[in-house]
């Protein structure tokens, strides 16, 4: 992260602002430091600030073992006995923060091992977005992308001339999307967790596209979102829609349910299988175009991936087959959840590819 970036996080537990303690610094990036509040402290590690509380925070602590090593004589006496007492520590998990876990490193498998930049990926932010946000309603915002995963759209939003747009994720992902927009003086990637975001009222656009689904309480991880917003402050989502996906509701997750549980590297080599299907598919779309018939093209099952390189259709292959857990949506359902959260002026569009884009406003 940069220094300049620091005013914009503060403590999940408090609201306070942090201190910044830098242990190591390089082409301006804190690569290697401490955000401190008056109850707590967390590291930066590679970069990356890793807000995280409970379990979560234990794990970070166990996982990132050299750090501390390396920084132990520079830390604060209770940073130094609480990496020890998380290195001690066996208690188990309760099932929540095991949802969690499995969900963020199953994503985390994907960004670091399958994914692949691409020319597409502009459009594919902005059609998430639409028909609600456009690119010059972007520019001179602050944003957050809340599950950002490899951080392509948060390094989108960020090119369309944002102020500032941070990124959080609960995975060790983060790591992928620092590398992929370190050179942004624009944004700043933070490993957060939604229920507990680690920042106030600060953001004029708050989007979180094709992750709440994922949640093992979905509604409660939203509910805790509108908080982040600034005074007619936008809140956007993209969710699975239930309405017209019978292929998701009666094949992927049934199928979903059995091969989840198999190891990552084998899952990823079985993902093949469909994103081959669905890009020879994509071959009749591609011929009915060329036909002129543009209507029937669009009736042919995954239209939407047709543009798309052989990569992405692969990679959202090893989403369908190895996330934990999904859940869909009815439109009502979604619109329910910002009256619920107090947001005003909400709007929702159903994409003609089983997804719902809602969008609400604060204040």
């Amino acid at each position: 992260m940069r220094k300049e970036h620091t005013p914009y996080i503060t403590d999940p537990i408090t609201r306070q602002p942090f201190e910044l303690i830098v242990l190591h610094e390089a082409n301006g990036h804190v690569d290697a430091g401490i955000l401190v509040s008056s109850v707590s402290w967390y590291p930066i590690i590679s970069g990356v600030p890793r807000i995280l509380l409970h379990s979560m925070r234990q794990e970070i602590l166990k996982r990132h073992k050299a750090f501390f090593i390396t920084y132990q004589d520079q830390l604060p006496p209770k940073a130094r006995q609480e990496w020890k007492s998380a290195l001690a520590d066996t208690n188990e998990q309760s099932n929540f923060d095991t949802h969690q876990e499995k969900t963020a490193d199953s994503f985390a498998f994907e960004w670091k091992h399958i994914y692949k930049e691409n020319d597409y990926e502009k459009n594919n932010f902005f059609h998430f977005l639409s028909p609600y946000v456009k690119e010059k309603d972007l520019r001179g915002k602050i944003t957050l992308d809340i599950g950002c995963g490899s951080g392509r759209f948060t390094k989108w939003a960020a090119l369309s001339n944002t102020k500032v747009s941070l990124g959080t994720d609960l995975g060790e992902s983060v790591e992928v999307a620092y590398a992929m927009t370190k050179k942004m003086p624009n944004v700043c990637i933070i490993q957060a967790d939604i229920y507990a975001m680690p920042f106030n009222q600060i953001f004029d656009i708050a989007y979180s596209i094709g992750v709440l689904h994922h949640l093992p309480n979905p509604q409660e991880g939203f509910l805790k979102l509108p908080a982040v917003l600034k005074k007619d402050g936008q809140m956007l989502i993209w969710v699975y829609n239930r309405r017209n996906n019978a292929r998701a509701l009666y094949f992927y997750e049934p199928l979903r349910s059995v091969v989840r549980h198999l190891p990552k590297p084998f899952l990823y080599k079985l993902s093949y299988i469909p994103a081959l299907c669905v890009h020879a598919i994509n071959q009749l779309t591609h011929l009915l175009h060329e036909l002129g018939a543009i209507t029937l093209a669009k009736k042919v099952p995954f239209f939407y991936y047709a543009n798309f390189p052989f990569n992405m259709k692969l990679n959202d292959a090893f989403d369908v087959l190895a996330t934990p857990k999904s859940n869909y949506y009815y439109v009502e359902e979604i619109k329910d959840w910002f009256k619920n959260a107090h947001l005003r002026d909400i709007q929702a569009y159903e994409h003609p590819e089983a997804g719902i884009t809602c969008v609400g406003t604060h204040g």
